[in-house]
């Protein structure tokens, strides 16, 4: 039997080739087991994860989060993630290709960290970090310290506890943000940052602030505590601060870098997709200048969504509105070189926004707020100078002051701005119960939006018994069992 590894890299590398979707043969030669690679420079392994990992949350989270979130809701024959109904092996691409990539991030470290390449070492500490958060934040315990030893044949690695994870990748973030040396050289393809040392920096402690509010809820992680010893120290902890430093996935536009919904079909994309009514009516009611980078116009140019959770014959109906037809994705967003974000100056502001709300800094929670919306717009290039955004921000349903300064109006607008960010919004979801999404008659899973995703097929079938320990724990590998920072 081989390693858990190598069923890993195996079955990712067969949908590759089958789907055409997580590799180029232009990286050919940086997709093979860096187990066995000892002579390519760990530099180079850099851009095959950010555009492999990236692509994977993103169409992923297309199908599923913007589903389960109502950003979007499938009229087709195949509209069952938005009555909350999943195949049996939906989950074992996220989790293959996240778990290669995150290896071939732990061999980079390894491969820098030989030649003393600190740079090196740093950014692979972050990238991994983005995957394995991902990972665990979808599925709650999973192999860990064990998973990324291929070289000692473990056959059957143990599942690390939720809580144990996120200790972890959280030291690995504060490790990266010391190790990063600007004197030093940083020798890598980086289509993230073009090798940047100071935006890595930037990267790694907003990644790190984002964790620490996610496990927030839980004491032992002294989260609060962290959060203002960094909110109080930017010259040692720098934060994203403004859209120029925000990580995004700015694709060339030019093969192999391009935003691969570029090359989906327009049905699979949008076609038989409209935008939910949630999203469509908190945007309507407040004008939000957003509306036409997000969707299209109806046919009398109203942005118009549908209601989630129906069956697919009173789904169509609502989406044919009468004649009047509802939105759809704007198109714009299949372009070859538009761009994706993984962490956003936006997103920045209203963590901050969040921990001065709940007293952990001493700061104006309003405007933070403020500016978490208004690096929103122009992180999606929506006019906001001279009078657009003052009379966004004072709107009755927009202003953030007094009993409207709660945490149900902060994520409600952090729920905008996150559209298309991964599944971030689904994770704040789970953590803050906000945005109140209403639920249809045709839902499953006991009317309860799922709270993570079952183990895929892969760990079922080659470990099986520390998969059985581990369903065991959650209380049953169930779409409803909590993961550990859930309350």
């Amino acid at each position: 039997m081989k390693t858990l590894l190598k069923h890993l890299q195996l079955i990712s590398f067969l949908l590759a080739v089958s789907l055409g979707s997580s590799c180029t043969k232009d990286f050919d030669k940086l997709n093979t087991d860096p187990v066995r690679v000892t002579s390519v420079a760990p530099g180079s392994l850099l851009a095959p994860a950010q555009f492999d990992g990236m692509w994977l949350i993103t169409r992923r989270a297309h199908r599923l989060n913007n589903e389960m979130m109502q950003y979007t809701v499938e009229t087709g024959a195949l509209n069952d993630f938005a009555r909350y109904e999943f195949k049996e092996n939906e989950f074992d691409p996220i989790w293959t290709t996240l778990y290669v990539k995150a290896n071939d991030m732990s061999e980079m470290y390894k491969s820098a960290e030989q030649r003393n390449d600190v740079n090196n070492m740093a950014a692979a500490l972050v990238m991994k970090a983005w995957f394995v958060s991902n990972l665990t934040d979808m599925f709650g315990d999973i192999p860990y310290t064990e998973a990324f030893r291929g070289r000692d044949d473990l056959l059957y690695p143990k599942y690390d506890s939720q809580q144990s994870i996120y200790t972890s990748i959280l030291a690995d973030l504060k490790k990266a943000n010391e190790i990063f040396d600007e004197n030093k050289a940083f020798e890598t393809t980086d289509l993230i940052y073009s090798g940047d040392i100071i935006k890595w920096k930037k990267f790694a402690n907003s990644m790190r602030l984002r964790l620490l509010v996610r496990v927030s809820n839980k004491s032992e992680m002294n989260a609060p505590g962290q959060i203002a010893e960094m909110f109080g120290n930017p010259a040692k902890y720098p934060l994203i601060g403004s859209n120029d430093d925000e990580a995004m996935m700015r694709y060339s536009g030019t093969k192999p870098f391009i935003n691969l919904f570029l090359e989906m079909a327009a049905a699979e994309f949008s076609g038989s997709r409209r935008m939910g009514k949630p999203l469509m009516d908190m945007m309507n009611n407040t004008v939000d200048g957003r509306r036409f980078r997000y969707a299209t116009r109806n046919t009398p140019g109203a942005y118009v969504g549908i209601p989630s959770g129906y069956d697919e014959q009173q789904t169509i109906a609502f989406a044919d509105n009468g004649g009047l037809k509802t939105s759809t994705l704007a198109t714009t967003l299949k372009g070859g070189s538009y761009p994706f974000p993984i962490l956003t100056w936006s997103e920045v502001n209203f963590l901050l926004a969040e921990a001065a709300l709940k007293g952990w800094i001493t700061a104006d929670a309003q405007s933070y707020y403020n500016k978490g919306i208004e690096a929103s717009w122009k992180q999606w290039n929506c006019t906001w100078d001279g009078t657009a955004g003052t009379t966004y921000l004072s709107r009755p349903t927009v202003r953030f002051t007094g009993a409207n300064a709660n945490m149900e109006r902060l994520i409600g607008q952090k729920y905008i701005a996150m559209f298309f960010s991964g599944f971030e919004s689904w994770y704040d979801y789970r953590r803050t119960g906000y945005p109140v999404l209403p639920k249809g008659p045709a839902v499953k899973n006991n009317g309860i939006l799922p709270t993570r995703f079952e183990y895929p097929l892969i760990t079922k079938a080659t470990n099986k018994a520390n998969y059985d320990a581990a369903a065991a724990k959650i209380g049953g590998d169930k779409l409803t069992s909590k993961v550990w920072w859930q309350n």
